[in-house]
């Protein structure tokens, strides 16, 4: 299923990316940020339903100065006790909440695609080698706190969360890794694997494991660990 996944990145449709059984053992809606539009996110809260977020590779991150939430946290010693590592036993990816200047409320279904596809342009400055435009523009068209969480790259040597396997998925797709995704769930839980195979089914997106991904990507010629 992995090539009819890159394919369908290629085509700016949405993908579903499974983790692991040993880990989250969740389900993922992911799609290319550079396609995200208000119906798309209505798709992500109503299919999906979990948290709608941005996946930033780590390239841009650094170029715009971004740290992990933790290490903001880490800064106030009466949040530091709040750090802990997660079940699955890997940090989190989560950097900061942003919404475009100008959204209305910022989490209407317009409100954050405007936030998520602004994300993306910032992005694509950044990965064109224009980095001083895209701090200038993230500094001028961007507030926090806002309604769409950034998350950022860790590689997927140190991190096998969504936010690395969907912008791996990106690069081996050859679009720009920059990517938008929600988790899937049912009512009180995850979506299981099997209820997503059926979605996969009747909604024509592929189901790609993570396992494929990182066994992809490894094998992939050239390839190397985006920079920490």
């Amino acid at each position: 299923m992995l090539r009819e996944a890159l394919e369908a990145l290629r085509r700016g449709t949405p993908v579903l990316l499974h983790d692991s059984s040993g880990r989250e053992d969740e389900v993922d809606y992911i799609v290319p940020a550079g396609s995200v539009d208000a119906d798309t996110v209505y798709e992500m809260r109503t299919l999906a339903g979990g948290l709608i977020c941005y996946a930033m590779a780590a390239e841009v991150a650094k170029t715009l100065g971004l740290r992990f939430a933790t290490e903001y946290y880490a800064a106030f010693p009466e949040l530091r006790p709040l750090l802990k590592t997660p079940s699955y036993g890997e940090p989190p990816a989560f950097s900061i909440w942003v919404n475009r200047v100008g959204v209305a409320t910022g989490i209407r279904d317009e409100d954050r695609a405007e936030t998520i596809r602004g994300l993306h342009e910032v992005a694509l400055l950044v990965l064109e080698g224009r980095g001083e435009e895209a701090r200038r523009r993230f500094a001028e068209e961007f507030m926090a706190p806002g309604h769409v969480p950034v998350l950022v790259e860790r590689g997927l040597e140190r991190r096998r969360g969504h936010t690395e396997l969907a912008l791996a998925l990106a690069r081996l797709a050859g679009i720009p890794p920059s990517m938008a995704l929600v988790e899937m769930l049912a009512r009180g839980r995850q979506l299981r694997v099997e209820e997503a195979v059926r979605l996969s089914r009747e909604y024509g997106y592929p189901l790609v494991e993570g396992g494929e991904v990182i066994e992809a990507w490894r094998s992939s010629s050239g390839r190397r660990e985006p920079p920490p």
